[in-house]
Formats: C-alpha cells, sequence, structure tokens
C-alpha cells in the first residue's frame, strides 16, 4: 500500500473525528461577559380593543455589546414592534385588533447578542378587552313626528362600535309605502341626519329599518316605529298659548313674537303641572305640534331641539276659561284711558277670590319661560310638574354665569335652559340681574319698556303684553281706611279696592266694580333672586311691568300696608305678571 495514501487517509479520519466530538460539545459563551438577561416591567397588561399599550422592558448584561431584540405574539391580529434606548431599555409597542371577543395574548421578547453568543428572553401577557358591538340608534327619543302631505322631517342618529374601523357610506332602508329617505353622515361617521320624505297621505304611523356595515363585515340595524300626526293650521306667533283641554296646537318654529325661524330636528316636552295633560310633542316641517288629552287643564312647556340644544321653547296655558270675555276692563280718572287686563295672573286656571289656582306662574324679568309658584296660600312647596311619562322633575336653580369680556350676556343662555332660574348674589348691587353683571349690558328693552313695542321675549300670549307701570294701574289708588287715614285702621270694604281675608288671614286684593263683578289679586308671593327660593306666599304678590329704574325693574307690590304702591325689584326675582291688551 501506498504510504502517501495511507497518511492522507488517516488525516481525513482524525478531522472527522474532531469534528463530531467538537459538534457534540455545548456552546461556550464568552467567559468575559456575563449572563444576558431581560425581563417585562409586569407579567400581564391590560389594553382596550383597537388601543395601544406600551409594555416596558429592561435587558442587563449588556457590556457594551451590540444587541438585536426581536418581539412576537401569540396572535396573529397583533402587531408588536421595539422601541429601546441606546442601554437596550425601552417598550414592546402593541396595537390591539380593533375588533375582537375579548382575548389573552402572550407577547414575547428574544435579545440576541450574537458576537458573544449570549441570548435571553421574557414574556408576558396581555389581556385586550372585548371591542364594542356596532351599533346604531336615534339621538333622541322620538314617539312622535309632524309633517304635511309630501312634507319631510329629520330623523338624528348616532352609531357607536365604529373606533378603529371603517363604516361604510351605503346605508339600507326599509321604509313604509310612500316613503323615502336619505343619509348624510357627519364628518367623523359617528352619527348623522336621515332626512325622510312623506307620502302625500301619510297615514297614521311610520316604520323605518335602517342597515349599516363596517370593513370587519359587521352590520347594525336601526328599526323604529314612530307616531305621525298631521300638521294643523298654525297658531300665531307667541311665547304663550292659550289652548282648550283635548286640542291640537300647532306652533310655527319662530322665536317668539317674531319671525325668526327656528332650527329643529326634534320637539320634546319640558314640563307639565298636570299628569297626562300632554299626549304627545312632535315636530317636522318647520313646526311643533302639540297633542292634549282631553279634560285636563294646566300648564305646559315644550321646546324645540336641533341636535340636541334647545333652540326656543313655548308656554302652553291649557284651560276652558275664555280669557277675552272674562277680562277686567278699567278707565283711568285721570287720563280717560281704559285699559283691558286679563282677569287672573298669567298661567292661572282660576281668577276666584281665595283660590289658589289663582297664583298662576312666575317670571324673571325679561324672560319669556315661566317657572311654577306654591301650591298653596300658606305654602312654600312649589307646584309638582312632570315629565311625558308623569315622572315628577324640577326646576333648577343656578348662579348667573358672568364673563371676562365686555359683549357676552346670558340671553342665549337662559334661552337653551328655560327650566333653570338664574340667580345673582345680593352683594353684586347694584347689578343684581340674571342676564349680566355689568350695567351697560343690561337691556331694559327685554319686554318692550323702552321701545314700547312687544319684543320676542314677552311671555303673554297673542293680543296681549307685559303692563306698563303707572297709569294703567290707577284702579289700585281707590281704597280707603276706617278712622283716620293716616293710622292702621282696617281697610273700608266699600270700596272697590278692598284687602281681602279668609278666617284670620289676608291673603289678597279684589276690585269690586259698580256691577258688582269682582277682581282678584292674590298674594302669590315670589322667587327670590339670589336663592330661587319661593317667599311670602300668602303675605304679599309682585307683578312686574315692562318698565325698569336704573338697574332694577318696576313692579306693583300688593300687600297690608302697600294697597297703591309701585316700587323697583331686582330683575332676577321671580314675580306673577297680569297681562294687558295691546293697543291697536
Amino acid at each position: 500500500m501506498n504510504l502517501k495514501f495511507n497518511n492522507a487517509i488517516f488525516s481525513l479520519l482524525a478531522l472527522f473525528s474532531l469534528a463530531v466530538v467538537n459538534a457534540c460539545q455545548p456552546e461556550e459563551k464568552d467567559p468575559d461577559y456575563p449572563a444576558l438577561k431581560t425581563q417585562f416591567a409586569s407579567d400581564a397588561f391590560d389594553v382596550e380593543a383597537g388601543g395601544t399599550i406600551s409594555l416596558p422592558f429592561a435587558v442587563t448584561g449588556v457590556e457594551g455589546s451590540e444587541l438585536s431584540l426581536e418581539a412576537s405574539a401569540s396572535s396573529a391580529e397583533v402587531q408588536v414592534s421595539v422601541k429601546a434606548d441606546i442601554y437596550y431599555q425601552g417598550t414592546v409597542e402593541l396595537i390591539a385588533p380593533a375588533v375582537t371577543s375579548g382575548e389573552k395574548v402572550s407577547v414575547s421578547l428574544k435579545v440576541t447578542d450574537a458576537a458573544h453568543k449570549r441570548e435571553a428572553s421574557a414574556q408576558t401577557t396581555v389581556n385586550i378587552g372585548a371591542s364594542e358591538p356596532l351599533a346604531i340608534a336615534l339621538k333622541d327619543e322620538i314617539r312622535s313626528v309632524a309633517v304635511k302631505p309630501s312634507g319631510s322631517f329629520e330623523l338624528r342618529f348616532v352609531v357607536s362600535g365604529s373606533d378603529n374601523v371603517n363604516v361604510s357610506d351605503k346605508v339600507d332602508f326599509e321604509l313604509s309605502s310612500g316613503y323615502k329617505a336619505d343619509c348624510t353622515w357627519d364628518a367623523d361617521k359617528k352619527g348623522g341626519v336621515i332626512k325622510v320624505t312623506a307620502p302625500s297621505a301619510p297615514g297614521e304611523s311610520f316604520s323605518m329599518k335602517m342597515t349599516i356595515t363596517d370593513d370587519h363585515s359587521r352590520s347594525a340595524e336601526l328599526s323604529a316605529t314612530i307616531k305621525v300626526v298631521a300638521v294643523t293650521n298654525t297658531a300665531g306667533a307667541a311665547n304663550c298659548y292659550v289652548v282648550k283641554p283635548g286640542s291640537t296646537l300647532t306652533i310655527q318654529a319662530v322665536e317668539g313674537n317674531s319671525q325668526d325661524e327656528v332650527e329643529l330636528d326634534n320637539a320634546v316636552l319640558l314640563w307639565q303641572d298636570c299628569q297626562s295633560l300632554v299626549k304627545s310633542v312632535s315636530a317636522g316641517d318647520g313646526v311643533v305640534v302639540v297633542e292634549l288629552n282631553p279634560g285636563l287643564s294646566g300648564n305646559a312647556v315644550v321646546a324645540a331641539k336641533k341636535d340636541g340644544k334647545i333652540g326656543w321653547s313655548w308656554h302652553l296655558w291649557v284651560t276652558d276659561c275664555d280669557l277675552e270675555a272674562s277680562a277686567f276692563v278699567y278707565t283711568s280718572s285721570a287720563t280717560n284711558i281704559t285699559y283691558t287686563m286679563l282677569d287672573r295672573n298669567l298661567g292661572a286656571m282660576s281668577g276666584e277670590k281665595y283660590s289658589p289656582d289663582s297664583f298662576g306662574l312666575l317670571y324673571q324679568w325679561g324672560r319669556k319661560d315661566p317657572f311654577i309658584g306654591a301650591n298653596g296660600v300658606l305654602s312654600l312647596a312649589p307646584v309638582k310638574i312632570y315629565d311625558i311619562d308623569n315622572k315628577e322633575i324640577y326646576h333648577e336653580t343656578e348662579q348667573r354665569p358672568t364673563y371676562d369680556d365686555k359683549t357676552s350676556t346670558n340671553i342665549r343662555v337662559a334661552v337653551e335652559n328655560p327650566m333653570v332660574f338664574y340667580t345673582a348674589p345680593q352683594s353684586a348691587w347694584p347689578v343684581v340681574d340674571w342676564l349680566t353683571d355689568k350695567a351697560a349690558l343690561q337691556d331694559n328693552d327685554l319686554w318692550g319698556g323702552v321701545s314700547n313695542v312687544k319684543t320676542k321675549y314677552d311671555p303673554c300670549p297673542e293680543g296681549w303684553a307685559v303692563p306698563e307701570s303707572g297709569d294703567l294701574w290707577s284702579f289700585r289708588k281707590e281704597y280707603k281706611k276706617t278712622g283716620n287715614l293716616n293710622d292702621n285702621g282696617k281697610y273700608d270694604p266699600s270700596r272697590p279696592w278692598y284687602i281681602e281675608y279668609d278666617d284670620e288671614y289676608c291673603i289678597g286684593f279684589r276690585y269690586k266694580q259698580s256691577d258688582g263683578k269682582e277682581y282678584w289679586f292674590p298674594f302669590s308671593g315670589n322667587r327670590q333672586s339670589n336663592s330661587g327660593e319661593l317667599y311670602g306666599i300668602g303675605g304679599s304678590g309682585d307683578c312686574w311691568t315692562r318698565n325698569v329704574s336704573a338697574t332694577t325693574a318696576l313692579m306693583q307690590i300688593f300687600a297690608w300696608g302697600n294697597p297703591a304702591s309701585e316700587s323697583t325689584l331686582n330683575r332676577p326675582y321671580g314675580a306673577s305678571i297680569r297681562c294687558v291688551k295691546e293697543a291697536k
């Protein structure tokens, strides 16, 4: 055998054996470097569906090495990435899936030092909350809509569960026969407006099913059946409407005694002082339609809304009384001017002597919306009020807002919040006003005291207005006392103007005309300007006039020692109104 050949074979066998031995031995780590370790800040984290969370981690044993870091997750729907500084301290950024029923995901971090043959890993758990289901609903509870034949109305809707997904612009409708609908989305796709056009014969109800979808193959349905109320002839523009029990009133949606249109997509009952007084309140075609239940009298306030915000509100004075026929007509002996005044306070159910139903409603000077008074002659408890479901509700009391600028007032705030009685601290004197804290911004013509024109804020019914001060009230001077006029003797009951009693209580004045007809002015008290609390019930009564005096307003005061007194009252007080017939 050739010796050279044998030596070559022997050398190859030796190299192969050495390779096999080395392969079976564990890889040696560089003895000059410590163990490489990494760890998350917590064993578990929580994140909402579609959310992003940072999972902090730390690496030790770096020793100036160049490392590679790699993150992974047990779910393919979860996105992970690594952020680290020069010392390899950092976070694993995790983005949860937008749509999930909720899951527990394991997240791993692998750290490798290839140059020194070192590596380490760490794990943590991330609990991902379930995503909100895709859903669609009407923004407001709408029980009925008002529509003319071939007219239209709007329904605002909201979408939930659409975060981090794309909702399709395409909407599918199933509608009652003859109806048509178009959808306009808001920019953020969180809702929109459905404009519904009625057929020439709308019927008594309208049904709709609306379906939307998103890019995760989810769908949501909105189903609604809504009562349809026919639009009748609209009443004249006013803030207060005198209506018969059981009737239907169509209000033109304008700002009180004006032609300024009110935008609306809904109408609601704010309050009623008699349960079940109001049957329904509907909006559509630029009107508000109110249906009343028969056999019930009382007061109610309804409002038009746009995007959930009140644009205007109106008072319904529901009574069988013919206010024109029962009016108090009086001719001034000083001027020979004849005035026609309501026989009762605004909102009262009675003009009868001693009746607590004669108290009526209370108003802050210059505001159009009423507040309830006391529920009895000797009570400081307010009359109860109710919502459309006959659940008891309450007026609110808040201190007036103030502003740093030189132009802002609370006029719009008051319009948008007709159930809030705005107080002013007595320390604000001389500007104790719900409207503003600045004398220069007070509006002395809110009720027409400057212009002598009925304004959009005048709370009286059509054809009537808040009275002036002065001569109109001259009938109050027709009184005498028994004995010396300067002493504290009783009033003379034979005189037209006389204080009346119920047992030991004096609770109002009456004016008795020559034909025997009596007119009653009750001690209905007031609401205090700094607290909104009822005060003086059965002891005094205050009636606003349209006029002002400096920073206050003029009122007629009715009390034992004030048979014919005109005084001033801070404007946030809640006082009565005795409307007077407008001059033609």
